[in-house]
């Protein structure tokens, strides 16, 4: 591993109108790490992910990203970062409903200005890797959710981050379907040397985590190493 962090998250604190999500939470995820964040409904786990991935600003705290203040970052400065060194993989997809599957995919290399032809040619290989390769003209609405979590999962690895935050994704999915998928996303993260934060209710996946981190009414209230 590398001895610089990939992610720090430094005492954040972050409340929606007086409800308190999170509070003191420090974090360090290292490049090949898989770490599990788990705990019951309502317990900050989605808005950690999203402090990570620069989507809300805390009102308390620092998230580091490859050594790099994100409180420092102008909105398009995160934005670039999303589209390049980090993926995010939210519960449902978040796809653009007006774009076909494959320019789903192919979207942040067009957004980074690479060639459409060789945008798209990639986009297809990785509906293919994902098991979506069916979809690539379909639109989000006519998708079920684990198809559309497939295509979003394709999207978040074709830029090959170097940090993927996945909340739940492969909740849609059956258990062989969902083991597939992890099995991908993980193979792509030890590979790459990319860092993989997974927030999950599925012990199973949590299993095969490096480090489980479980929070509890915003707190962390436990960390236990599993490889």
């Amino acid at each position: 591993m590398s001895e610089q962090p990939v992610l720090v998250l430094e005492n954040i604190q972050h409340a929606y109108h007086r409800t308190v999500a999170v509070q003191g939470i420090s974090l360090s995820v290292q490049a090949g790490e898989f770490v599990a964040v788990t705990g019951p409904s309502g317990c900050g786990k989605s808005t950690l992910l999203h402090v990570a991935a620069g989507l809300i600003r805390p009102q308390a705290g620092t998230a580091y990203l490859m050594g790099r203040s994100l409180a420092e970052t102008t909105d398009d400065d995160r934005a670039r970062l999303r589209r390049s060194r980090l993926s995010l993989v939210l519960q449902f997809g978040q796809l653009v409903p007006e774009l076909r599957g494959l320019d789903n995919v192919a979207l942040p290399l067009l957004l980074e200005g690479h060639d459409p032809r060789e945008a798209r040619k990639m986009a297809a290989s990785w509906l293919e890797r994902c098991g979506a390769e069916a979809l690539g003209d379909v639109a989000p609405p006519e998708m079920s959710g684990g198809q559309a979590q497939r295509v979003a999962v394709a999207r978040a690895l074709i830029t090959g981050p170097q940090l993927i935050l996945a909340d739940e994704p492969t909740g849609s999915l059956d258990s062989a379907g969902g083991r597939e998928l992890l099995d991908l996303m993980l193979g792509e993260a030890r590979n790459g040397g990319a860092a993989l934060v997974m927030v999950t209710h599925d012990n199973s996946i949590a299993a095969r985590a490096d480090r489980e981190i479980h929070l509890l009414d915003g707190r962390i209230v436990s960390e236990a190493v599993l490889a």
